[in-house]
């Protein structure tokens, strides 16, 4: 059946990119009738695609110092994965660099700090989808690219061409110049149903992620509930100490409602979901985006949470490892971190100061890595 919905999903690019086909225009749905066989050769051929897709977007928009900064730094963005090695500190501490260059850019189109709120975050989300297959592909080398693999690889594809040009559509839009992305085969429509809320149990007393972790599950089949279970917890007891504000509470629940898409398994939501979080973030400082640097490490941290729960479903009942232990551990902090800097951030605007040491996640917004010990321990 999955061979049969490929083969299917692979014709119909092979359709789109006759009904697309434009001279001297990127068509992603031609582009990917290419695709590599091997993973050594996806980075070269992601990159080349990239390359002509931003370089045809660019000759859409209006020719303003804004637009031309916005693609410098997309380009420069999308190079640290291609320049680093996967998985070294070197690649995080440069994304680090360049997503805060990127999203400063983003901002500039506006003048808030975060662009449009829906197209900011699906702009985002394909960045990080592209970025992950990437690295990904670099560390299979010259083993044969699997089924699964070239349907989520595409997917990424799709997801980050997609992002980049709601994006791009949206703000050069507000500057008057409409643009035309039908020749790029992608579907570009935005209409989405509105998502089901869901009630948020609330916590008593302080919840502690170093204690927490004590118990860190062997299984992997295990995980999943026991980071739930934390991530309520730890939701719980944050929200306590903001202000009772409609503003505080909204964001809560669409966090909550956001990160069960992933223990649900149902992808669809995702769009959805993320559109009503992003915003619930921006509503808490009445700005499009939130604060920049904030905002970005919390779609960084929810995305990154997300990934993780899903890659320990695939592992089955399988023995942690301690590697993946390392990394579990690193999207758990990394989670608890964004959250609640940007609440607590969000707080002291509206007057109250909130104290987070008793979570024991490092929250200094100066240090660049939230580990506390070089193995992954607390």
């Amino acid at each position: 059946m999955a061979k049969k919905s490929l083969t299917i999903y692979l014709m119909l690019l092979v359709a789109l990119s006759t009904v697309y086909k434009t001279q001297g225009t990127f068509s992603l749905p031609l582009y990917l009738q290419n695709f590599p066989k091997v993973g050594q050769d996806f980075e070269s051929f992601a990159y080349k695609g990239m390359v002509d897709f931003m370089g045809d977007l660019e000759g859409k928009c209006p020719q303003t110092p804004e637009f031309k900064e916005f693609f410098v730094q997309l380009k420069d963005y999308m190079a640290c994965y291609s320049s680093t090695s996967p998985g070294s500190k070197d690649l995080q501490v440069e994304l680090s660099i360049k997503s805060e260059k990127l999203f400063r850019a983003m901002s500039a189109f506006s003048g808030t700090k975060g662009g449009t709120s829906v197209d900011s975050w699906t702009l985002v989300d394909g960045l990080l989808s592209m970025g992950k297959s990437l690295v990904e592909m670099k560390k299979s080398g010259s083993k044969e690219i699997t089924f699964e693999q070239r349907k989520e690889v595409i997917q990424s594809m799709v997801n980050w061409t997609r992002g980049i040009g709601l994006f791009i559509k949206k703000v050069s839009e507000s500057k008057g110049q409409s643009i035309d992305l039908a020749s790029f085969g992608i579907d570009y429509d935005t209409n989405v149903s509105p998502p089901s809320e869901r009630t948020l149990y609330e916590t008593q007393g302080t919840f502690s992620l170093p204690h927490y972790l004590k118990d860190f599950p062997k299984m992997s089949k295990d995980f999943e509930p026991f980071v739930y279970k934390g991530m309520s917890a730890f939701l719980g007891a944050l929200e306590s100490k903001c202000p009772a504000t409609a503003e505080f509470k909204n964001l809560f629940v669409k966090v909550a409602d956001y990160m069960a898409c992933f223990e649900s398994g149902i992808k669809v939501e995702l769009p959805e979901k993320s559109e009503k979080l992003f915003r619930a973030i921006s509503a808490l400082d009445g700005t499009n985006g939130g604060t920049s640097v904030d905002s970005w490490r919390m779609i960084d941290g929810m995305l990154s949470m997300g990934k993780v729960v899903l890659e320990m479903k695939k592992t089955g009942s399988e023995e942690i490892t301690f590697e993946q232990r390392k990394e579990l551990i690193g999207g758990m902090v990394k989670w608890a971190r964004a959250i609640g800097l940007l609440v607590k951030t969000a707080s002291e605007k509206k007057g109250k100061s909130i104290d987070l040491a008793s979570f024991g996640v490092d929250y200094s917004p100066h240090v660049a890595s939230p580990f506390k010990g070089a193995n992954g321990e607390l």
